[in-house]
């Protein structure tokens, strides 16, 4: 699971007028399914025009919960993990 995007994801549902977000696209769906089956959050599946569309629906308990860890501070950047060539 992609933190930097499931915390970008959260946060984009939270300033959402309604308290939900459509999301499309493959990579997309695929992390926010990922969301779901860890309990942060509860979705709607569904397809559009042969292309997969997720709703999330709103953001659990455990999802406000990862959301607060990092309230007050920026999301950490994930190293660069490219291996150097020998």
């Amino acid at each position: 699971m992609n933190l930097q995007l499931v915390h970008k994801l959260l946060a984009a549902v939270e300033e959402q007028r309604h308290g939900f977000l459509k999301v499309r696209g493959a990579e997309l769906v695929r992390e926010v399914k990922l969301m779901a089956g860890a309990g942060l959050v509860v979705v709607s599946v569904g397809e559009n025009a042969g292309e997969a569309v997720v709703v999330i629906n709103r953001i659990t308990d455990s999802g406000q919960t990862f959301l607060r860890a990092f309230k007050k501070q920026p999301f950490p950047k994930m190293a660069d993990h490219a291996s150097a060539e020998n």
